[in-house]
């Protein structure tokens, strides 16, 4: 049986793609696959995305702070780099 998880995060766009594969030094961490208090790359169909997934039973209040805690990571990896206030999304994906 597959079950989802909730992931909040944006899609990566040719450009962000080409920054992300260049972090500012120190920032690396922050990419790494088996790191979940930080940002994950993960694949929906043919979109790449980077952001977080939610934990099972996680506060509606509380999302606010994850999309806020993604931009400044990204902001952190890649300086000057902004997200636009309406490119991060809620997303229903297979934990497969």
């Amino acid at each position: 049986m597959n079950s989802k998880r909730l992931f909040i995060g944006l899609k990566i766009s040719r450009k962000l793609d080409r920054e992300l594969d260049n972090p500012a030094p120190g920032t690396e961490e922050y990419l790494k696959a088996d790191n979940v208090k930080y940002l994950q790359t993960v694949t929906r169909g043919e979109e790449m995305l980077i952001g977080r997934y939610l934990e099972d039973g996680y506060p509606v209040v509380a999302i606010e702070n994850v999309s806020r805690d993604i931009s400044n990571v990204l902001k952190e990896i890649i300086p000057g780099h902004r997200v636009q206030e309406n490119a991060l999304h809620i997303y229903v994906l297979d934990e497969s």
